[in-house]
């Protein structure tokens, strides 16, 4: 009965261990797109800003490319 009770503390660990590994992933992935996200909104808000700009700009008589 020893080696069946060894088993299953072997297995309850590697088990753990394996969750643990998959919940790492997931927080990583998760983290990644929202760092994703973050990009995508700040370069969405510099667009906004720049067509403000432009449109000042070209009321005053600039040429904006």
């Amino acid at each position: 009965m020893g080696d069946t009770g060894e088993g299953a503390a072997v297995g309850a660990v590697a088990g753990a261990l394996k969750g643990r590994k998959a919940k790492k992933q997931v927080e990583a992935q998760a983290e990644a797109q929202a760092e994703a996200k973050v990009a995508a909104d700040n370069k969405a808000k510099l667009e906004t800003i720049k067509k403000g700009m432009a449109a000042c700009l070209e009321l005053e008589g600039y040429t904006v490319q």
